[in-house]
């Protein structure tokens, strides 16, 4: 069993394992979560360690943490001894997390690029969301759905440390577009993002719009470390089912999320590297 990543916002999921009503021992399963998943699920977790029972006297639970997807990678990328270029992004603290919820499979793709690849070969979506630009109240006149992407002005972010971004990116270098490129354009992000910015109320309200070609979705893939106890092993594949459940589908919508879509396939690692270099060109 590992310690938690970083003094982030955490809940203990707690469920069962047998029919008795004592828990004589308790694994903690350690979930690492991007910030735009951590929320939902974490009020999962809340909602399920209230209904969980312990069986065969023992209890799982499991601490949901909210790390970024890029400190998550630089410390799997440091254990590994691996020089993974994350634009000098500190390596979350603590140890390495048992479960890792990124936003995209970009993120272990790109490890697995650089021959970092401690994790399980199965990698189950947990949610999808969609990606698109954001555009801010007062140019959404300006900005249609479907607009063609090598005619639109965009504020890329740093795509190796942006998934949104890279995505962008990809979607570009693959249709063969050159969209403008302004700190004033319109902003790559997924609907999670929007909706987490429009919740808050911290600035001017976004409005997602998709670009032609349509930008991949975010596939939130559930990553699971190779190397744990079969205690914590167990842990892991207790709290991926629960998110199977009616219950965590339930809740998504209000995130900006919604139902995993068909097992997706893993990105090329050379793909990536090639979209990552193209940006590097730019400048």
């Amino acid at each position: 069993m590992v310690a938690v990543l970083a003094p982030v916002a955490g809940v203990a999921l707690a469920s069962a394992i047998g029919d008795v009503n004592e828990c004589r021992e308790t694994v903690t399963v350690h979930v690492a979560a991007a910030p735009e998943i951590a929320p939902v699920l974490r009020q999962h977790a809340a909602t399920w360690a209230a209904e969980a029972r312990p069986t065969d006297g023992t209890c799982v639970t499991a601490e949901v943490t909210t790390v970024e997807s890029a400190q998550t990678a630089a410390a799997f990328a440091a254990a590994a001894g691996a020089d993974v270029d994350l634009a000098d992004t500190p390596a979350a603290p603590g140890d390495l997390p048992d479960v890792w919820v990124p936003e995209s499979l970009t993120w272990p793709a790109r490890l697995a690029g650089e021959g970092v690849s401690p994790f399980d070969a199965r990698m189950d979506p947990v949610a999808a969301g969609p990606l698109g630009l954001a555009v801010p109240e007062g140019r959404w006149e300006l900005a249609a759905e479907g607009m063609a992407l090598g005619d639109t002005t965009v504020a890329l972010q740093d795509p190796r440390i942006d998934a949104a971004s890279l995505a962008l990116l990809m979607t570009a270098r693959s249709a063969g577009a050159s969209p403008r490129y302004d700190a004033g354009g319109a902003v790559p992000m997924s609907a999670a993002g929007v909706a987490a910015h429009n919740t808050a109320e911290t600035g001017t309200p976004l409005r997602l719009v998709s670009p032609s070609p349509a930008m991949p979705l975010f596939e939130y893939p559930y990553v699971t470390t190779a190397d744990r106890s079969p205690m914590v092993h167990r842990g892991v594949d207790i709290f991926r089912s629960s998110l199977l459940t009616d219950s965590f589908a339930a809740l998504l919508p209000a995130f900006g999320l919604r139902l995993a879509g068909p097992y997706p396939s893993m990105p090329d690692p050379a793909e990536i590297q090639a979209a990552i270099d193209d940006w590097h060109g730019r400048g």
